[in-house]
């Protein structure tokens, strides 16, 4: 039973930002009856380090990486128990929908059920309002409830903001169609990526804040996102620069044309 909690704990704390048993796709794939599909070794090394099996040239591991959106999972440095205490919450969650299932009522929503909205035309709604919210908090005009840092401090994204942002973390330019609302939702609401989760740790987002930061980016997908190459700040600093160019070129004329010749 500690087992199985431990599990339960971990999964719940780490994995539900990114997966679901038996409700869908999310950021990563449905893990429901993953144990059937791969083997438990397998299994261990994935779960422990994704990346290092794609780097590795694992055929599988490699898929699974192009399939959802080249987004890396973070890795764990859990034991094999705790790996598999993980596993066993997965078969124990499998085992309650099959029961269920079985006794002819209602059971959870499957896979088939549920949309995938990332990568797809969503039709959303959101206010002026919660827009400008999104944007005022997304830049730091307005400070997050909890005292969670600006996202501009570590994100930047195609907008015509003076200054891009950080460049610590992924342009979210067209991060709306990559994980669609869903998947937003997950990772700010349990970040899953281990800077971003020390970043949030004890500054927890409220809802509106996420629906508002989700609006934002969802915008900005819709109007930035299909010119990657070059955002309106950049053309914007190439003419700041080229006018101040132009202005030291002229000084440095009058100057010379009025220095003094020795006699």
């Amino acid at each position: 039973m500690q087992a199985q909690n431990n599990g339960e704990n971990l999964f719940k704390t780490t994995c539900a930002a990114c997966h679901t048993i038996n409700k869908g796709r999310l950021i990563g794939p449905d893990l429901s009856r993953v144990y059937e599909k791969r083997d438990t070794d397998w299994l261990i090394r994935y779960i422990r380090s994704s990346q290092q099996l794609v780097k590795e040239g694992d055929s599988v591991a490699v898929a699974l990486f192009q399939e959802f959106n080249q987004i890396p999972m973070p890795d764990n440095n859990w034991s094999d128990d705790q790996i598999l205490s993980v596993i066993d919450y997965i078969r124990e969650i499998d085992a309650g929908e099959t029961a269920v299932a079985t006794k002819g009522e209602p059971s959870a929503v499957s896979a088939k059920q549920m949309p995938d909205t990332a990568g797809q035309a969503a039709v959303i709604t959101y206010s002026d309002e919660m827009l400008k919210k999104g944007e005022a908090l997304f830049y730091g005009y307005e400070r997050f409830t909890h005292g969670a840092s600006a996202c501009i401090a570590c994100h930047r994204i195609q907008d015509e903001f003076f200054v891009d942002g950080g460049k610590l973390s992924t342009d979210l330019s067209k991060s709306y169609s990559r994980l669609g609302s869903a998947g937003i939702h997950a990772i700010l609401s349990n970040p899953p990526f281990p800077v971003m989760n020390m970043a949030l740790r004890n500054k927890k987002l409220s809802e509106d804040e996420i629906q508002s930061i989700s609006a934002m980016l969802h915008s900005v997908d819709a109007s930035y996102g299909e010119s990657p190459s070059r955002s309106t700040a950049d053309l914007t600093f190439v003419v700041i620069g080229f006018v101040i160019a132009m202005n030291l070129l002229v000084i440095f004329y009058i100057l010379y044309d009025n220095r003094k010749i020795p006699s």
